[in-house]
């Protein structure tokens, strides 16, 4: 189990992985396993960059509570790039 992330962020992981065209799901275990390597790390962070984006902002690009989140979620993830 993850320590970092908690529940809700783990599904959000989830969801933002199985969006995509092709499903992504064992990129979303990794990453709530924490054993994602450097390419995955970035594959992922570019998963939440683009929901930021599209979903994330307002019109005046603020975050919005969604955005806040998925800023919460980066840094989160960003954080085992660092290590």
């Amino acid at each position: 189990m993850n320590e970092n992330l908690n529940r809700h962020q783990q599904n959000l992981i989830t969801a933002l992985c199985n969006v995509s065209e092709a499903s992504k799901q064992s990129l979303a275990e990794k990453a709530i396993a924490e054993t994602l390597i450097l390419n995955e790390l970035e594959e992922l962070c570019s998963l939440i960059s683009n929901e930021y984006m599209l979903n994330g902002i307002t019109e005046n690009f603020e975050p919005n509570d969604y955005g806040r989140e998925l800023e919460d979620l980066l840094d989160i993830v960003n954080r085992r790039r660092l290590k």
